[in-house]
């Protein structure tokens, strides 16, 4: 095999090497491993032209301005769920919204968030809630991005979900109202 440039090799390395699996003795255990390190957060971002604000009680004295790309850069997680707002099931793909606020550094104190979409819909989240039953921050249905479909659109750029499958406690006509559609703004309380 002929390798044309030094990024083709380089790839190949980081694809094929490695250090080789240790053998754990009886009484060890093993490391768990470290998540890559996050995305810095991004520069230049204004509350105008951010996809997302987070305020209040983040832990950087100020707030914080995220875009998409940002967003979609972190870990995910999807899953499937019956969607209480048209009663068919679709996967969503997102961020843990539990993962999203330690990244951002949210005061241990916090104890809700306040979601506004786009509209200045606002409703209150406990903070027990989201991390307990898994809530998202989603930027896809169904394996596209939610500005990818007509009937879509009107839900993102950003949206929350909830696996109310996984969650069969949550009485879905109830939280459906934290289903944020077109997600802008979060205060941390």
């Amino acid at each position: 095999m002929k390798l044309r440039n030094v990024s083709t090799c380089l790839l190949l390395v980081l694809l094929f090497a490695g250090p080789a699996p240790a053998r754990l003795g009886a009484q060890e255990k093993a490391v768990q491993v470290q998540p890559l390190a996050s995305p810095a957060f991004p520069r230049g971002l204004t509350a105008e032209t951010a996809d997302l604000v987070v305020r209040g009680r983040t832990g950087q004295n100020e707030s914080v301005f995220l875009d998409l790309k940002t967003i979609m850069a972190l870990p995910s997680v999807s899953f499937h769920s019956l969607d209480p707002w048209d009663g068919k099931e679709h996967g969503f793909t997102g961020i843990p919204l539990k993962q999203l606020m330690a990244w951002i550094g949210i005061d241990e104190q916090a104890s809700r968030l306040i979601l506004t979409a786009r509209n200045k819909y606002s409703i209150p989240v406990r903070r027990e809630d989201y991390e307990k039953h898994g809530y998202i921050l989603a930027y896809m249905i169904d394996g596209k991005a939610f500005s990818a479909e007509p009937s879509t659109k009107k839900r993102g750029p950003l949206a929350i979900a909830i696996d109310f499958s996984k969650n069969p406690e949550l009485a879905s006509d109830l939280y459906k109202h934290q289903l944020v559609w077109q997600l802008v703004d979060i205060l941390v309380q």
